[in-house]
């Protein structure tokens, strides 16, 4: 990881270490906190979803229990308020295959954190 990753990843790790938590626990309110009000989803389906309820809607479809590991591959500060990373995530669900994934994620300032406003995932084969 360079020292430019290394940097912008401690500053939304309080943000995906909310996301990976709720994941784990099906906490969808805990999940969506780690999302900005307006944030635009793409998980992996067809359709998008704008805000945090389209977030709680996804991952209340998905299968229980669920939890994700993940690396930040790549990330960079946009400016003092944006981040933009790249992850490799590899969702876990029990019974069944792993899922393993690429995320593109935008995080912006909100109140005193960064949280994520735009989210798209997609599958490695």
């Amino acid at each position: 990881m360079t020292a430019q990753t290394t940097a912008a990843a401690a500053r939304i790790a309080p943000a995906l270490t909310r996301w990976q938590q709720g994941i784990g626990a099906g906490d969808l309110d805990r999940i969506a906190s780690a999302f900005t009000t307006d944030a635009l989803f793409q998980g992996l389906r067809p359709e998008h979803s704008i805000g945090r309820a389209g977030v709680v809607e996804y991952y209340a479809s998905q299968p229980v229990p669920l939890t994700v590991e993940y690396d930040v591959l790549r990330a960079h500060d946009l400016g003092d308020d944006a981040v933009v990373a790249y992850l490799g995530a590899v969702f876990h669900l029990e019974g069944r295959e792993d899922v393993a994934t690429h995320l593109t994620l935008v995080f912006d300032h909100s109140a005193d954190d960064l949280l994520i406003s735009h989210y798209h995932v997609s599958r490695v084969n």
